[in-house]
């Protein structure tokens, strides 16, 4: 009986280090998502930096936010237009805009530019599915979302987030231009501001 008992001591013991040992690895592995999620925080950190960083251009020429659902007016203005046809490929205009907007802010110089991306219907309406806008002091890129979903009679302004770099990359036939949220995101991995075919270019 004795013997029993000592047994059953021994294999409580067991479960109870086993335990202990098991909570020490779960702590191990909370502490490393924690940190995992801290460095998320940075890029929210740096954007904050660079948003107190950025001087703001009231100078800058823009056209009247609501102008971005007129397909002609909008190609007027300078706008960079993305649009797809029924029964056709996409369509990019005044891309060379964006190129003035990049060698701009690579030579320390204040632009800006809106980018649309829509449909254009057979009976011609055009229906705008994403509205952004760029601005720069010649250091900081601002960059503008505006949601074209909510509300069919205007669009919202979102909040602004600012990046340190805007790249223009290219593979095969096609075009990339891509804003970067820090200085050691890599070319090939930044957020898609406009992706197309050169032929797409009108």
């Amino acid at each position: 009986m004795k013997k029993y008992a000592l047994l059953a001591g021994t294999a409580a013991m067991i479960f109870v280090i086993s335990g202990c040992t098991n909570n020490k690895n779960t702590n191990k592995t909370v502490s490393h998502e924690s940190k995992v999620y801290t460095s998320t925080n940075k890029d929210e950190k740096e954007d904050k930096e660079l948003g107190t960083l950025y001087q703001e251009k009231n100078n800058l020429k823009k056209p009247d936010i609501e102008e971005a659902r007129n397909f002609k007016t909008s190609l007027k203005n300078g706008s960079i237009i993305m649009v797809s046809k029924e029964s056709k490929e996409a369509e990019v205009y005044n891309i060379e805009v964006m190129d003035k907007f990049l060698a701009s802010f690579n030579s320390g110089k204040e632009a800006y530019v809106r980018v649309i991306k829509g449909s254009i219907k057979a009976d011609g309406t055009f229906l705008v599915n994403k509205l952004e806008e760029y601005e720069t002091d010649g250091k900081i890129i601002k960059d503008t979302v505006y949601d074209a979903y909510d509300d069919k009679n205007k669009f919202i302004k979102g909040k602004p987030i600012y990046c340190p770099k805007m790249v223009k990359t290219y593979s095969d036939n096609g075009i990339r231009y891509a804003i970067l949220e820090n200085k050691d995101t890599p070319d090939n991995m930044g957020a898609t501001v406009i992706s197309f075919d050169k032929n797409s270019i009108k």
